[in-house]
C-alpha cells in the first residue's frame, strides 16, 4: 500500500460520485498524477515514474460507481518496456486479493522488468493500478505473455510455427505484444514467431503472426465454431468473404487463436472507388447467414423460404433481442446521464420512443447473426473479405444485423465527410428483397445503434465531447421525428 492523503481520498470520492462534473473526469483520466497515480507508479517504477508520461487509450465512467482509464507507457528506451496499464477510481475497495502469485509468477518469467511491482493500490483500495500482464480475474493471463508457454502451446495446436506451413525449428524467437488489456473483462494478444530461415549462416528471420483473445468464459470456443460453419458455408455461397481463420481454443486458458491476415480495415476503403462492390458482397454474405442460419423452432415460422439449407454445425449460441439493446444502449449512455444530465434526459426519451414503435412492429423468427457487424470487424484484404470478432454471434432477429451495419456506415461516412446514402444502398442492394418489417426494424435499430456509438466512440477526455455527443443525440432525435408513422 502507498500514502495517499486524506484530501487525495475525498477528492478520488468526489470524482467519481460526479461531483466534480465533466471536467472533473476529463482531468482525472488525461491527467492521472493529479488524482492519485503518483504514490501508486512510484511503487512500481521506484526513481522513475515522474520521468513517464502514460497515454491514454480509452476510458468509462459509471457515476456512482468506478472511472477506469487504460493507458500505455514506455518505461525505458527500449520498446518493449511499453506496457499497459489499467487506474481505476472507484467508490468501494478493489479485491486485489490474490495478486502477489501473480506478480511472483510474472517475475520468475521474466516479466516484470523495468518494474519492480506490477499492481498497488491506495490504503482505502479505492484507487488502483494494475500493469500488465497481472489482471485479478484472469490469474492464467501471465502465462499468455510467457514466450515458452506461448511458443510450445502454438506448436500443440498447430504442429507448425509458421502460417507458410515450415516444421518448428531449433532457433525460434517468439515475443507477445498486447493489443488490448481489460482486467476483469478480455484481453487480445498479439504474438510473433521467428525462426531462422534455413540452414547455418542463413540468419534472416521468417517470421509469422497470430492473435490470440483470451475471455473469463467459453465465447472463444463459440467463436471459433461459428468460424468454422461460416467458411463451410461462405465458401460455397458467396466468393471471396469467409471469416477469420481460426487455429484453435485451449480449453485451459479460455483463449481463442486465430490466424493474421494482411489487409485493411473496410472503413478504410469507403472512399475507394471499389467500395460499392465490396459493400455487396457484405450484404450477399450476411443474406446468406442469416437465410441459412434459421433454428429449427422458428424455421416454421418464417415469412420467407431459406435459400441454403440449415447450418448443422453450430455451437448452442446465446439469444439475443431487440429489448436486450435498448438496455444495452440505457448502460452505454449512463456516464452521459452523469455528465450532462439535460442531454441524458433527451436519450431516454428517444430510446423510449424506439422501444414504443419496434414493440408495434413484431419481430421476424430468429436466425444466426455475427452479432457485432461494423466496418473495423471486417478486414479487406487480397481479394477477399473477412469476417472478424465472431465473439458476439447470437440468435437473434436479422434486423439487429442490418440496423448496426447501417448505423456504422453512417458514423464512418460522417466522419470521412461523405454521403452514407449510396454506401447504405449498395450494401441493402446486395442483400437483396426481404420482409418490408424487418427493414422497418432494421432502420428503427440503426438509429439505436447511432445512440450507441455516440456514447462509446467518443472518448470523455475529448475537448469536444460534449458537442459531439449532444449532435448525435440531436441525428437521433431528427430520424426519429422524420420517421414517425
Amino acid at each position: 500500500m502507498v500514502s495517499i492523503s486524506s484530501h487525495a481520498s475525498g477528492q478520488i470520492m468526489r470524482l467519481v460520485a460526479g461531483h466534480l462534473g465533466l471536467e472533473g473526469v476529463r482531468r482525472a483520466v488525461s491527467d492521472p498524477f493529479a488524482y492519485g497515480l503518483g504514490p501508486l507508479l512510484d511503487q512500481c517504477l521506484p526513481g522513475r515514474s515522474r520521468l513517464v508520461v502514460p497515454h491514454l487509450l480509452r476510458s468509462k465512467y459509471k457515476p456512482g460507481h468506478k472511472l477506469s482509464a487504460y493507458y500505455t507507457l514506455d518505461a525505458g528506451r527500449d520498446r518493449r518496456t511499453s506496457r499497459h496499464l489499467a487506474v481505476t477510481w472507484s467508490m468501494v475497495p478493489a479485491d486485489l486479493g490474490g495478486t502477489s502469485p501473480l506478480e511472483r509468477e510474472a517475475k520468475a518469467s521474466g516479466l516484470v522488468e523495468p518494474f519492480t511491482r506490477l499492481v498497488a493500490a491506495s490504503p482505502d483500495g479505492c484507487l488502483t493500478l494494475v500493469i500488465a500482464p497481472i489482471d485479478p480475474a484472469f490469474p492464467r493471463l501471465v502465462r499468455l505473455y510467457e514466450p515458452g508457454y506461448v511458443t510450445s502451446t502454438a506448436a500443440s495446436l498447430a504442429g507448425r510455427l509458421a502460417t507458410g506451413g515450415r516444421e518448428v525449428h531449433p532457433e525460434v524467437h517468439t515475443e507477445v505484444h498486447t493489443i488490448r488489456y481489460r482486467p476483469g473483462q478480455r484481453h487480445v494478444l498479439r504474438v510473433v514467431t521467428a525462426e531462422s530461415a534455413g540452414g547455418a549462416g542463413e540468419c534472416s528471420p521468417a517470421s509469422s503472426e497470430t492473435f490470440l483473445k483470451a475471455y473469463r468464459d467459453g465465447t472463444g470456443a463459440r467463436a471459433i465454431a461459428v468460424a468454422a460453419a461460416l467458411d463451410t458455408l461462405l465458401t460455397a455461397s458467396v466468393p471471396g468473404v469467409r471469416p477469420a481463420r481460426p487455429i484453435g481454443y485451449v480449453e485451459a486458458d479460455q483463449a481463442a487463436w486465430w490466424a493474421a491476415e494482411d489487409g485493411e480495415p473496410l472503413w478504410r476503403r469507403l472512399t475507394d472507388p471499389r467500395a460499392p462492390g465490396l459493400l455487396r458482397r457484405i450484404g450477399q454474405a450476411l443474406r446468406v447467414v442469416h437465410d441459412a442460419g434459421h433454428v429449427p423452432a422458428d424455421a416454421a415460422r418464417s415469412r420467407t423460404v431459406p435459400a441454403y439449407p440449415p447450418i448443422p454445425t453450430l455451437p448452442i449460441l446465446p439469444r439475443y433481442d431487440a429489448s436486450a439493446e435498448l438496455a444495452a444502449v440505457v448502460r452505454a449512455a449512463e456516464h452521459i446521464q452523469g455528465l450532462l444530465p439535460q442531454v441524458g434526459t433527451r436519450i431516454r426519451d428517444v430510446i423510449s420512443r424506439l422501444g414504443d414503435r419496434l414493440a408495434a412492429r413484431p419481430a421476424e423468427p430468429a436466425t444466426l447473426t455475427h452479432g457485432d457487424l461494423k466496418c473495423d470487424n471486417i478486414l479487406a484484404t487480397h481479394g477477399e473479405l473477412r469476417l472478424l470478432d465472431l465473439d458476439r454471434a447470437a440468435i437473434a432477429e436479422p434486423a439487429l444485423d442490418l440496423g448496426k451495419f447501417v448505423a456504422d456506415l453512417s458514423w464512418w461516412h460522417a466522419s470521412l465527410d461523405v454521403d452514407a446514402r449510396p454506401a447504405i444502398s449498395a450494401f441493402l442492394d446486395g442483400y437483396g428483397p426481404c420482409d418490408r418489417v424487418r427493414l422497418a426494424r432494421a432502420h428503427d435499430l440503426a438509429v439505436l445503434f447511432q445512440l450507441k456509438l455516440g456514447a462509446r466512440r467518443i472518448p470523455v477526455h475529448h475537448p469536444e465531447w460534449a458537442d459531439h455527443v449532444d449532435g448525435a443525440v440531436r441525428l437521433a432525435e431528427n430520424a426519429v421525428a422524420g420517421g414517425a408513422q
